[in-house]
């Protein structure tokens, strides 16, 4: 099994684990290696943008990475 096929089995079992919490008024305990995955991601996905020097500019990975813009914004706050 590739990383690429693990984060994705992983993602789909923390989105199956929050909507079942969000059903059932419930938090969800995430391991600190899952948080450390996503930032890592968000981060990597701030790198490439400001690498090709805006959103618009990354090409066939555009989603994502405004995705990952979105999360950061909505859940850290804006950065000016």
């Amino acid at each position: 099994m590739t990383e690429a096929e693990q984060l994705l089995i992983a993602a789909a079992d923390l989105n199956m684990k929050a909507a079942a919490a969000e059903r059932n008024d419930r938090t969800v305990q995430v391991a600190p290696e899952v948080i450390r995955e996503l930032a890592y991601w968000i981060e990597a996905c701030g790198r490439i943008t400001a690498r090709a020097g805006g959103i618009r500019n990354t090409g066939p990975i555009e989603g994502p990475i405004e995705h990952a813009h979105d999360i950061a914004r909505t859940h850290l706050g804006d950065s000016k």
